[in-house]
């Protein structure tokens, strides 16, 4: 009898603990369960994750034209466009987005339609890759010198280089304020070309204090010739005043040409802006069928709000070969961007 006591207190502590036991793993896995509930929470995009923009500029111009000889006046347009912005917050800290830019063409009946940017990409640590109608890389060539009012800008630029195009697939990749990018237009209705019909690839060096780009392109021209393009571009500003140059070495298999847009803009004060530009367009021609020309541009805008603004501007294109255009415009323009 001396042991019994013993023994039963055993038992009851053996009891009590298994009892404790089966407490503390059924709270573990309570834990677990949460846990495993948080994250495929957290992983699952909600409406809270997207962000969706409708963004828009209508650019309408009035003016005259061929001042020297028969006068033309007639009502145009500086690119007006409308468009969407859409990103959403994917698991694994990728980023999805999409945007889609058309056409609003104020000259024609304010027609409606022709795409300017039409894609679909992807972004995280790996960088940024898109499929579809985007701007290409020789964009950072232009920027800096794009800042005039009408839709033929920059000047030489424009007469020569890409802007946006189409079956391209565009990879982008940021290293603090370097950024490096690379562009493929894959267009498999052109049976001249089993590859790829352009390749674009520059880097870009931009901080407050300064904007350095480089860039070359090759591209693929319907008489089965090449043309390289290597373009450089330079702006800064000081305060009130801003300056930007952008060169490009064309190279055709018959001809060697280049582009040169230098730009100047002076804020006045908080309402006008002074802007002055030149141009030369050399497209290595040398006979009557050359546009080779030297071009100026002066502009005077009022900023009445952040988003409207109207103008005047003056430009004078003396062709080498040509008769020489000069035209006086007057126009407004009116930004928006509403997000959701």
């Amino acid at each position: 009898l001396s042991f019994t006591a013993p023994l039963f207190a055993a038992q009851a502590n053996d009891t009590a603990t298994n009892d404790e036991l089966r407490a503390e793993l059924q709270q573990i896995q309570q834990r677990l369960a949460t846990l495993e509930t948080q994250e495929s929470t957290a992983s699952t995009p909600t409406s809270s994750d997207t962000q969706f923009n409708f963004y828009g500029s209508l650019r309408p111009t009035f003016g005259v034209s061929n001042l020297s000889s028969d006068e033309v006046w007639d009502v145009g347009d500086a690119s007006s466009r409308i468009g969407f912005a859409a990103e959403q917050k994917l698991s694994h800290g990728l980023t999805g987005f999409a945007k889609g830019e058309f056409k609003v063409d104020i000259k024609n009946d304010g027609d409606f339609g022709d795409a300017r940017l039409a894609y679909v990409g992807i972004e995280g640590l790996f960088g940024r890759f898109a499929i579809g109608k985007q701007a290409v890389t020789q964009e950072m060539i232009s920027d800096p010198v794009d800042i005039f009012n009408r839709s033929g800008t920059p000047l030489a630029y424009d007469s020569a280089s890409p802007f946006r195009v189409n079956n391209l697939v565009t990879y982008r990749k940021q290293f603090g304020d370097i950024l490096f990018s690379a562009d493929g237009q894959f267009d498999g209705d052109n049976k001249e070309s089993n590859g790829s019909d352009f390749v674009n690839a520059g880097v870009r060096y931009k901080t407050d204090f300064i904007y350095i780009a480089a860039a070359f392109y090759n591209k693929e021209l319907e008489d089965g010739t090449d043309e390289n393009t290597l373009g450089v571009t330079l702006s800064k500003s000081f305060d009130s005043l801003y300056l930007a140059a952008a060169y490009q070495d064309i190279d055709k298999d018959d001809a060697d040409g280049s582009t040169l847009d230098v730009v100047a803009s002076y804020a006045i004060n908080e309402s006008y802006k002074v802007k002055l530009g030149v141009s030369k367009y050399d497209d290595g021609g040398n006979d009557v069928t050359s546009k080779t020309y030297n071009a100026y541009n002066t502009t005077l805008e009022w900023h009445l709000t952040p988003m409207f603004r109207t103008f005047v501007e003056y430009q004078k294109t003396d062709y080498e070969y040509l008769e020489t255009n000069d035209q006086i415009m007057i126009g407004m323009r009116y930004n928006f961007d509403y997000k959701f």
